[in-house]
């Protein structure tokens, strides 16, 4: 599957310290696959540890969107967005969302 290929490749740039080719792999695994929402989790995982938190917000959030309701890709999205909206500076708002989803079952 060249989708996992390319998830390889980007965590072999991930452990070389290289974001910004761990997340240019990823976005072609997208490119291929666009409707597979764990691929933009990865996206959205990637450009927070790249210290990108609107990016990672917005791609959190078409995770969520294509996840479905009640699934774990869902759950980890929302965990993603809270870590953003902290780094944003908005507190209130990441803990708001850590309370409903950290233990978020479906």
């Amino acid at each position: 599957m060249p989708t996992l290929a390319l998830l390889q490749q980007s965590q072999r740039a991930v452990g070389e310290g290289n974001l910004d080719e761990a997340i240019a792999y990823v976005e072609r695994a997208i490119r291929m696959n666009p409707k597979d929402p764990e691929l933009w989790l990865r996206l959205a995982e990637l450009q927070l540890s790249a210290d990108h938190p609107s990016s990672a917000v917005q791609v959190a959030q078409k995770a969520i969107a294509l996840s479905g309701s009640g699934t774990e890709v869902q759950r980890k999205a929302w965990l993603v967005v809270a870590d953003a909206r902290e780094r944003q500076g908005d507190a209130e708002e990441a803990a708001r969302i850590r309370t409903q989803w950290r233990t978020y079952r479906g």
